[in-house]
C-alpha cells in the first residue's frame, strides 16, 4: 500500500522554542501524526546555519504538494528567512506558531489539502484557542503611574 504524499511541515521559531512545541504536541497528539513535521529552532534569530537547514529542510519536505511553513513571529528574521528559502516550492508561511495550531495540524489529512487550507484550518484554531477573563476585583478603574522621578 503506497501512501499519498502529503503537504510538508517545517517549524521555524526563535530560541528551541520550535522543537520544544513539536515534542509537546508530539506527546498529545495521537501516535506518528507529527512524525514527518520538522522543527528548526534558530537561535537568536538569522544566522548562515539558519539559511542552510531551512532550505535543506524545505527541500525534504517539498514532496509535490507544497510546504507549510509555520513561524513564530510575523515580520522576524525566521519568517524572513522562510519567505526567501521558499523560492522554486509553493508554499504558506503561517506566523503565530503555538501548541493549538499543532494540535490542530495533527488532526487534518494532509494529503488531500492544500498548503493554504492547513493553515487556515491552523490559524482558526489558534484564534479560538485565546481567550481573556478577568475577575471582577482584577483591577478595574485603578491607574498605576509609571516614571517620574
Amino acid at each position: 500500500m503506497t501512501l499519498q504524499p502529503r503537504v510538508g511541515v517545517v517549524l521555524v521559531g526563535h530560541g528551541d522554542t520550535a522543537s520544544h512545541l513539536l515534542a509537546a504536541a508530539r506527546r498529545i497528539a495521537p501516535p506518528e501524526s507529527l512524525d514527518d513535521v520538522v522543527a528548526i529552532d534558530a537561535g537568536e534569530g538569522e544566522t548562515p546555519h539558519l539559511g542552510s537547514a531551512l532550505c535543506t529542510a524545505i527541500e525534504d519536505a517539498d514532496h509535490g504538494h507544497g510546504v507549510l511553513l509555520m513561524v513564530d513571529l510575523l515580520g522576524a528574521s525566521p519568517w524572513r528567512c522562510a519567505q526567501r528559502e521558499c523560492a522554486g516550492h509553493p508554499f504558506v508561511v503561517l506566523s503565530g506558531l503555538n501548541l493549538a495550531m499543532l494540535l490542530k495540524l495533527a488532526a487534518l489529512d494532509r494529503a488531500f489539502m492544500t498548503p493554504v487550507q492547513m493553515a487556515e484550518a491552523c490559524a482558526d484554531s489558534a484564534r479560538r484557542a485565546v481567550d481573556l477573563r478577568s475577575s471582577p476585583d482584577a483591577g478595574a478603574g485603578i491607574i498605576v503611574e509609571r516614571g517620574g522621578g
